[in-house]
């Protein structure tokens, strides 16, 4: 089955001309998008990469190709990002801006859970420029899976120390990230 079309209806609901897609080795799913947004081609990379960027603010990296159940949230994201729209509930917002720090999610591009996770993290980063979140793909990105002992997905590693399963909702996630910081200070 082809997605192409409802690829092209996402496309559609994004500004013209407003974000850029910095790309490596994602020609296959990226040549549809060059009608709809900057799409860079990076030299000099061995695996895998996606760089989402609006004006001079990376919003995310994805490394990887968000290809299967990764796709719907990645293209979510690109539309809200492009009209400037979210999707949390106050608490959410709320606890989403007191977060600091960097936000590493690992994921499969067939894990059923993780298109949940990476939908609401996408969306903190879109509200927090003080949030730098990288998504790995565990089947590209080994090293990384192995060095954070990645045993199952979505996993949250935040700020390089604190390990949070991703299947949790979206308020623990904050709160935990929340303690987490607070325990830095200290």
């Amino acid at each position: 089955m082809s997605y192409d079309y409802v690829i092209k209806e996402y496309l559609n609901a994004i500004k013209k001309g407003d974000i850029m897609i910095q790309q490596c080795n994602g020609d296959d799913l990226f040549h549809e998008f060059k009608n709809y947004v900057k799409v860079e081609t990076l030299d000099n990379c061995k695996k895998p990469l996606v760089i989402v960027k609006k004006g001079d603010r990376v919003y995310y990296t994805y490394y990887g190709i968000p290809i299967a159940n990764e796709l719907w949230p990645f293209l979510n994201s690109l539309v809200r990002i492009s009209n400037n729209v979210v999707n949390l509930d106050e608490k959410e917002m709320e606890l989403a801006k007191q977060v600091r720090g960097n936000v590493k999610l690992f994921v499969t591009p067939d894990c059923t859970k993780c298109p949940i996770t990476a939908e609401f993290l996408y969306q903190v980063s879109q509200i927090n420029e003080n949030v730098k979140l990288e998504i790995y793909d565990t089947t590209e990105y080994e090293e990384e899976r192995d060095k954070y002992r990645v045993l199952s997905v979505p996993k949250i590693i935040f700020n390089e120390k604190v390990e949070i399963p991703g299947g949790f909702p979206s308020t623990m996630i904050l709160k935990m990230m929340l303690k987490a910081l607070q325990s830095e200070l200290r």
